[in-house]
């Protein structure tokens, strides 16, 4: 994750030194992070006996999954801070671009976040970046790139089983005309 106070861009996340900025996204940031520390403490510490003390587990996978989905707001809320800190970073060192991919992410996060040039209220420009990630509007963007490295770049990991099975063989046998009904039945 980028640390804006380890970050050379931390005294500059605006051309204007807005102390306010820099305070509001990294407390956002760390307070989410913070609290998701908190939430994946199991949730079977919690279990306690009943019944007077003959059942000594009552499940507590509705209080993990609560848990959970909130680890997953406060990820994404992380994400597009991120997101938006990335943009603003890619803005001081225009006029150089950076790769195809990240241009057009810029790009997008840019169509609904102007740059921050003075000190305003962030929230409405934290909530459109999370709901860009949301709406996989970012994913949309690079997912083409990613599938191109992928292809070029990255080997399967694993070889093909011969003994593995996959739908796709069994239509490969049918259009081949592979007749296995005379085999004899187990």
């Amino acid at each position: 994750m980028w640390i804006l106070h380890c970050s050379v861009l931390d005294s500059a996340i605006v051309s204007s030194s807005c102390l306010s900025i820099q305070y509001t996204i990294y407390s956002h940031w760390t307070f989410a992070v913070s609290e998701n520390k908190a939430l994946c403490h199991p949730s079977s510490v919690d279990s306690l006996s009943t019944s007077a003390a003959t059942e000594d587990h009552v499940s507590m996978g509705g209080w993990a999954a609560r848990k959970a989905l909130k680890v997953i707001e406060h990820v994404e809320q992380v994400l597009a801070i991120e997101l938006l800190a990335a943009c603003q970073g890619i803005e001081f060192l225009r006029p150089l671009k950076t790769t195809t991919p990240l241009e057009k992410v810029y790009d997008l996060v840019r169509s609904v976040v102007r740059p921050w040039l003075k000190d305003r209220f962030m929230a409405p420009d934290i909530e459109a970046a999370h709901r860009l990630l949301v709406e996989q509007k970012v994913w949309e963007v690079a997912e083409p790139y990613i599938e191109k490295y992928r292809r070029e770049h990255i080997p399967e990991s694993r070889p093909v089983s011969p003994t593995a099975f996959s739908l796709d063989s069994l239509r490969m046998n049918k259009c081949v005309g592979t007749d296995h009904s005379d085999q004899n039945e187990l």
